[in-house]
């Protein structure tokens, strides 16, 4: 008769391995709220390296004929005069840019505009900052979109 070769298990045997899973973290993104304001999430907040009792950014888009692609944040120093402040929002924090949206055609009343949020370096000027790229657009609905300050 052939000799037989047992396998013999141990606890450590009797574990499941874990699957790790393939979870790709999501850029954050960000919003405008009906009131006109930037809103900023604790993510974006960390994102951006920003102090909201501090911190202040320029503005900008880019010059375009017909609407906005996308809109350039910038941190700036507490003395510059052409920076938009943080500021409280409900529960959040956001930027006030209500007139801003007005004058270049974005009806944040009526819709919801989603931005996907990616630093990037402005060539000429060595100027380094984050880009808010158009990621949606929908009609606001009853529920959507946000009611904060």
């Amino acid at each position: 008769m052939k000799k037989k070769s047992i396998l013999f298990f141990s606890p450590n045997d009797n574990v499941e391995e874990k699957k790790k899973s393939a979870k790709t973290k999501e850029a954050p993104t960000t919003s405008i709220s009906k009131k006109g304001k930037l809103l900023l999430s604790p993510a974006v907040l960390e994102l951006l390296e920003a102090n909201p009792a501090s911190s202040q950014f320029k503005v900008g888009t880019e010059e375009r004929k017909r609407g906005v692609g996308s809109f350039f944040l910038v941190k700036a120093d507490e003395a510059d005069t052409d920076a938009f402040p943080i500021a409280k929002s409900g529960r959040g924090h956001g930027i006030a840019l209500g007139a801003i949206f007005d004058r270049i055609g974005l009806d944040y009343k009526t819709f919801d505009y989603t931005f996907d949020i990616k630093p990037f370096t402005y060539e000429e000027e060595g100027i380094s900052g984050y880009e808010l790229s158009l990621k949606d657009k929908s009609p606001r609905t009853a529920t959507s979109g946000s009611d904060e300050e």
